[in-house]
């Protein structure tokens, strides 16, 4: 083994690696990458590589290597090879897939750049707005989106009671303070008044059209790139894709935008049914949140448990605001 390290990168005789190894299996006529760039180290679980000048037609251009659970990466294999390629939208080109054991995955994509959407940008919120309603408006007719798993409201209760569960397992924690209980109790109250107004979740949802939903739509997942027609924005990490009502993709976007374009395939969409909708998706993404940060009050230190209480109140209070603009709230 040859090679130096540098911070995230590698260079030098990498043919060892394992995401060069991957692709020389993807893309065998390919040469090995002489650098490695380390975007994600995820341990036996995922990671994200760039490979560097690796692009199997000799034109300079980086190959993204991601290795992900199996699950996730058949979801992001459907999306970049069966549903962007019949939508009227630049994509990242997808290089390659390959089963790595039982439960991961190895995916190549074209490397996107570095320049990232900002959604405090008017600019960049307007585009993200039309994006994503020519994404939804033309993506409702594809089959193989229909395929993909659900990713409506149920998905969303699903994150709530989950979230909820976890929360009360770890309530006795001996690292919790008795305020930090008292934070959590409040937090279980919110989350009770959010399944008690479910049905008026789903009945804001009840007008808006199934589609393709991305999931995660937000400044870590979109980037931006300078073409022909001027600037494209290419969303990336599909793994939370699904199929549904996209309230989840309309809350760091500019509405007005996405009104204007949805209306030219949806007349009966109404800027109101948008605007509550995305409502919505602020509270589904605050339940998404939730769910995901509370099995990290199991740590027995309360060192490690200051991080996860205050994104936990962070949530706590975004959802709290998002159901009382809904009229959500006893």
């Amino acid at each position: 083994m040859s090679s130096k390290t540098s911070g995230a990168m590698l260079w030098g005789k990498l043919a060892w690696h394992p995401a060069a190894q991957a692709w020389a299996t993807i893309a065998p006529g390919a040469r090995d990458p002489e650098t490695i760039e380390v975007l994600r180290r995820g341990g036996k679980k995922a990671a994200i590589y760039r490979l560097v000048d690796a692009a199997p037609d000799g034109d300079g251009r980086h190959v993204i290597a991601q290795r992900a659970r199996l699950s996730k990466a058949l979801i992001e294999r459907a999306v970049y090879r069966e549903i962007l390629p019949d939508l009227p939208l630049p994509a990242p080109r997808c290089y390659g897939f390959l089963e790595d054991g039982p439960e991961f995955a190895w995916l190549f994509l074209e490397d996107v750049g570095r320049d990232r959407y900002d959604p405090a940008d008017p600019t960049h919120r307007a585009l993200g707005g039309r994006w994503l309603a020519q994404m939804h408006a033309t993506a409702a007719d594809v089959a193989a989106a229909r395929r993909l798993p659900p990713a409506g409201p149920p998905r969303y209760l699903r994150h709530l009671r989950k979230g909820r569960a976890t929360i009360e397992t770890h309530l006795t924690n001996a690292a919790l303070t008795a305020e930090e209980r008292d934070e959590l109790r409040t937090i279980l109250a919110n989350l009770d008044h959010a399944e008690a107004a479910w049905a008026r979740i789903e009945a804001v949802c009840a007008p808006f059209p199934n589609t393709l939903v991305h999931g995660d739509f937000r400044r870590k997942n979109v980037y931006l790139r300078r073409g022909a027609r001027g600037v494209d924005l290419l969303p990336i990490d599909w793994e939370t894709a699904g199929w549904g009502v996209p309230a989840i993709d309309l809350i760091r976007i500019d509405l007005a935008a996405y009104g204007a374009v949805a209306q030219a395939t949806w007349p009966d969409l109404h800027v109101d049914t948008v605007s509550r909708v995305a409502v919505v998706g602020r509270i589904f993404s605050q339940l998404a949140g939730i769910d995901w940060v509370s099995p990290q009050l199991a740590y027995e230190d309360h060192l490690y448990i200051i991080r996860p209480m205050s994104w936990l109140r962070d949530f706590h209070v975004q959802l709290g605001d998002a159901l009382r603009e809904l009229g959500a709230t006893s």
